[in-house]
């Protein structure tokens, strides 16, 4: 059976961390973004942006019962990077237009369960079917929904950003 050396893994975590002020969000391109494109990409950010906070409180529920240090310091960075990734997302929207000033977008009605669900249950849920919900959101965003997003896009920033978002995943 194949293991995972966690150490290893923790060193290329901390080695590979990002910040926001890393990406130029005044940099040409947002022009880019369409008319056409413009309202359909609000929603699709929106829902990018609050999958990244379900993947986010999954991660603090998972660090609080890590049977490891190691293990628990890991998923208390996925916690972080998660974060930050949302907050990615909304830059782009804020770059876009698509946000004013502290306004965070409505998570829609089937994210907004999935949030309530992982507030009532996830700190009492077993480590393992946190750690199961967990890839298959991975799956969806990385799979579909960033791969839609890269094609359709062209702004240079979000690809940059997006360049940084995909690393941490993988």
């Amino acid at each position: 059976m194949a293991s995972i050396d966690l150490d290893k893994m923790l060193a290329k975590i901390k080695s590979t961390q990002w910040a926001l002020s890393d990406i130029d969000w005044d940099a040409p391109g947002a022009e880019l973004i369409t008319e056409e494109q413009w309202p359909k990409l609000k929603d699709f950010m929106a829902d990018l942006m609050w999958i990244e906070h379900v993947g986010a409180r999954a991660f603090a529920a998972m660090a609080k019962k890590a049977p490891t240090d190691t293990l628990r310091e890991i998923y208390t960075y996925f916690h972080a990077e998660e974060q930050r990734h949302a907050n990615a997302e909304m830059a782009l929207m804020k770059r876009w237009g698509m946000l004013e000033g502290d306004e965070i977008p409505e998570p829609n009605i089937n994210l907004r369960l999935v949030i309530e669900w992982l507030d009532r249950y996830s700190d009492e849920m077993p480590v393992y079917v946190l750690g199961t919900v967990v890839p298959m959101l991975e799956i969806a965003l990385d799979g579909a929904l960033c791969t839609f997003l890269l094609e359709t896009v062209k702004d240079p920033v979000c690809h940059q950003a997006f360049e940084k978002i995909n690393d941490d995943e993988s």
